[in-house]
């Protein structure tokens, strides 16, 4: 009888393994993954944008990322979420609390602003990413992909 309910106990935890989806993340989706350089509107300072998938979350019809980079003075995380029909949205945001310059602490400010009221993404056949947000003007930052 023992003998019978672990294998019943395995032959449920087989057909449940067989019957998960593998996750296929779109190609215009993955190619989001890696490390980008802010290039526009403003580019006085460095600042990096870097996506890796949330392993937790698994895609379906939003693919959600775990972001992190550094700006002008301070490091910063944030989740955001990718659909295909390329709309973005920006969550959960944080930042180390150093201090810098006058003009670098204005420059993060406004990055951290538009990035957190991300909308909208694209990507352009020149390794470029075109990242729309309904922060301060000109509503649009445009990334290089580094690696």
């Amino acid at each position: 009888m023992k003998n019978a309910s672990i294998i019943s106990l395995l032959f449920l935890l087989l057909t449940s393994q067989c019957s998960q989806k593998e996750t296929v993340v779109a190609p215009q989706i993955a190619n989001l993954i890696g490390t980008w350089q802010l290039i526009k509107p403003d580019s006085s300072y460095t600042a990096t944008l870097l996506f890796a998938y949330d392993l937790d979350n698994p895609p379906h019809d939003i693919t959600p990322f775990l972001a992190s980079g550094k700006s002008s003075v301070n490091e910063y995380t944030l989740r955001l979420f990718a659909t295909l029909d390329g709309m973005m949205s920006a969550d959960n945001f944080s930042s180390t609390k150093k201090t810098g310059t006058l003009e670098a602490t204005k420059f993060e400010q406004t990055y951290f602003t538009n990035l957190n009221a991300a909308v909208r993404y694209e990507l352009t056949k020149d390794n470029q990413l075109l990242l729309y947000h309904g922060g301060e003007q000109p509503h649009l930052m445009v990334y290089r992909k580094m690696k």
